[in-house]
């Protein structure tokens, strides 16, 4: 999230909400060339202009700064990052299973030798 991907963003709502630079230069109590600087990259929006901007644009400052809401359930970023993530979440349950069986492996093998080392401690002691 840069500078120009958040001016992208308001001009984006901008123009599909119909409103003009001049309105919104007007609604956030800014001169225009200073709201078109903005529009154009060559200044980045300071805080409390974006939160005017996102009362006049009717959206939240996180889909400004991030171009999308996170609170969609059910927009394609939110499906890419479940399917991105679904698939690792189920390759670390795998994991986890093989791992899982592993420790179980071990403690069987740990405790077979516990027997072993306590029957040549009474095999010793009797020798005694």
């Amino acid at each position: 999230m840069d500078n120009s991907s958040i001016k992208k963003n308001v001009a984006n709502l901008r123009t599909s909400r119909g409103i003009t630079q001049e309105e919104m230069a007007d609604r956030m109590g800014i001169c225009l060339s200073s709201y078109r600087d903005f529009e154009k990259g060559d200044t980045a929006m300071i805080s409390q202009h974006i939160f005017r901007a996102a009362e006049i644009l009717e959206t939240s400052v996180e889909e400004i700064l991030l171009g999308y809401r996170p609170e969609q359930s059910d927009g394609p970023f939110l499906e890419d990052v479940r399917q991105e993530y679904g698939g690792k979440i189920s390759i670390l349950e795998r994991r986890i299973a093989d791992l899982e069986k592993l420790v179980s492996s071990l403690e069987e093998t740990i405790s077979s030798k516990n027997e072993i080392i306590t029957m040549l401690r009474k095999s010793l002691g009797e020798d005694k």
